[in-house]
């Protein structure tokens, strides 16, 4: 029996082109891309900026509306100047809102009786604007809290802690954490306020509750406040001859809360509430001799001769106050300061 042979020939299968589904005939097929489902790059043109478009604004000088006390005119019409007063007050340009100012302060200057009605409704209009971010408006605002203080006193007592923000709260602030003109302004406010309010009340009742502040400038601020208006009160009371001055002047009646303010003041990280804390204990040392010196012998004449003398015979007498009122550790640093 034959054997037969059997030649196999292997075929290679052509390969298959991306995008085609069988072998290729004909020569290649051109690539087929499929659509991309992505969202297109952002493209970013760098270094060009949107500028505003519309005519640009005009130049203001604002000089206009820091106008002195002493130069503030008399106005034509007042009642109708106050009837429109509101509306400027609350106008979102900020220069018709000054303009309000200056015309409240010319009220407050010239027409106060025409102002005094209205003034509640005012004063909240007054403390919006002095918590403006615009600068020129927050000191005219500040400005026209002058002539107000000025020409109204102690009326104001019941407008200083209404509100939030205060007008005493936002006045503190301004002195201590704004742009240096504003501080600069609203510092002399303080003083002005001091100057015109009763200082036996703002000691009391005002000064005396912030100075644990959480905010060291501010508390800086306070420091300062506290020190000037009891040397006002101390002048007060050495230029009066009434013996009530021991019972009303704060020097006297405020001594141990003025005393502990003190000993917060002095361990301060700011270094002009540490001077205002020393400057305020000399004062509080010089009274303390001389209410001793009254108790003591309350027929003797209170001379500067008397209150020297106490001082020497009884140097242990201020010692014993401030340990008794701030505790013996508390005591030794503050003696040692004055």
């Amino acid at each position: 029996m034959g054997t037969f042979k059997i030649s196999v020939v292997a075929f290679s299968r052509p390969p298959l082109l991306r995008g085609t589904s069988g072998p290729r005939t004909g020569g290649p097929r051109p690539f087929t891309a499929r659509p991309s489902t992505r969202a297109p790059f952002p493209v970013h043109t760098m270094g060009t900026a949107i500028l505003p478009t519309g005519p640009e604004p005009e130049e203001v000088d604002v000089t206009q509306f820091y106008v002195p006390s002493e130069e503030l005119m008399e106005l034509d019409d007042p009642q109708v100047e106050a009837a429109a007063l509101h509306t400027q007050l609350d106008s979102d340009v900020w220069t018709v809102a000054c303009g309000g100012l200056l015309v409240a302060r010319r009220l407050a200057v010239h027409h106060t009786e025409v102002l005094r009605p209205v003034l509640h409704t005012v004063i909240p209009k007054l403390r919006t604007s002095m918590n403006s971010l615009r600068s020129s408006l927050c000191k005219t605002a500040l400005l026209t809290c002058q002539d107000f203080f000025k020409t109204f006193g102690n009326e104001l007592f019941v407008f200083l802690d209404e509100g939030d923000p205060s007008v005493l709260h936002t006045l503190l602030h301004k002195a201590a954490l704004d742009k240096p003109f504003i501080i600069a302004e609203a510092k002399r406010t303080l003083q002005v306020m001091i100057d015109n309010l009763d200082v036996n009340d703002l000691v009391a009742n005002f000064f005396l509750a912030r100075v644990d502040s959480k905010n060291d400038k501010v508390r800086a601020v306070v420091s300062e406040c506290i020190r000037n208006a009891t040397e006002a009160a101390w002048k007060l009371h050495r230029n009066s001859d009434s013996e009530d001055s021991y019972h009303e002047n704060c020097v006297f009646i405020e001594r141990i809360p003025l005393l502990k303010a003190a000993s917060v003041f002095v361990n301060d990280r700011q270094p002009s509430a540490r001077e205002n804390a020393r400057l305020l204990l000399q004062l509080l040392k010089t009274s303390h001799a001389e209410l001793e010196a009254e108790i003591g012998d309350a027929n003797t004449e209170n001379t500067e001769e008397n209150i020297e003398e106490v001082k020497d015979e009884d140097t242990d007498s201020w010692t014993k106050h401030v340990e008794k009122a701030l505790g013996k550790p508390t005591a030794v640093k503050i003696c040692k300061l004055c």
